[in-house]
């Protein structure tokens, strides 16, 4: 994966992402690391696409599955570097204290990640 292309789309859109947190750490690991994470911290034994802990005022973290990422990009028409990038707006937008929980919290989210989505400037 090139990460340079993350960074690129994340970061050429300076207001795509506002504080708090101030500053966002995203670690990108295998279905298996991200299984033993969410079994750990949230009591769930699987995988998942996506997860965000806050740690504090001033920092977040986005853990992404390669995985998953790489298995449902093709699913929604984006390129493996495209879901890793949609996949970090949804973790940022849980950082933002946006919940998808029930079927009116998740349209509201994952309108707004489509807004944010569609706003990044590919160059």
């Amino acid at each position: 994966m090139d990460l340079e292309e993350v960074r690129k789309a994340l970061g050429n859109n300076p207001g795509l992402f506002s504080s708090p947190p101030e500053e966002i750490g995203v670690c990108i690991v295998s279905d298996r690391a991200i299984r033993k994470i969410n079994r750990e911290f949230l009591g769930r034994d699987c995988t998942t696409d996506v997860m965000s802990f806050r740690i504090s005022r001033k920092y977040g973290e986005i853990i992404i599955s390669a995985e998953t990422a790489m298995l449902n990009g093709p699913l929604y028409g984006k390129s493996f570097v495209q879901e890793i990038v949609y996949l970090a707006i949804h973790g940022y937008l849980h950082l933002k204290n946006y919940r998808d929980y029930t079927p009116p919290e998740r349209e509201k989210m994952l309108k707004l990640q489509d807004e944010i989505y569609a706003g990044i400037d590919w160059l």
